[in-house]
């Protein structure tokens, strides 16, 4: 299982998220594409948000935007599904309750 550090308390179980996210596609709402390219963008935002924990949306959402212009040759997903993608995962996580 792996695990990390999260604005506050708990961990973030990402193998857990990842599983969530992988359902959604395989129930056909999430998109198109291979679940593979969300996998990868949605490690990103992850990464993104627990390595900003005070970060507002905005700043979030331009860290964001920097790391996927710089992977974006690897990510068949566009923008503006990407931003909507990642912005439903950090709710998720908000809204999960988290092991202790």
């Amino acid at each position: 299982m792996q695990t990390t550090a999260a604005p506050g308390p708990g961990k973030v179980d990402l193998d857990a998220e990842l599983a969530y996210w992988h359902g959604v596609h395989a129930g056909g709402r999430l998109g198109q594409h291979d679940f593979d390219h969300y996998r990868q963008l949605l490690r990103m935002g992850y990464a993104v948000y627990l390595a900003y924990p005070r970060a507002s949306e905005e700043q979030l959402y331009k860290v964001l935007q920097d790391s996927y212009h710089r992977h974006t040759p690897a990510l068949a997903i566009p923008w503006d599904e990407a931003r909507w993608l990642v912005r439903r995962a950090w709710r998720h996580l908000d809204q999960s309750p988290r092991p202790h």
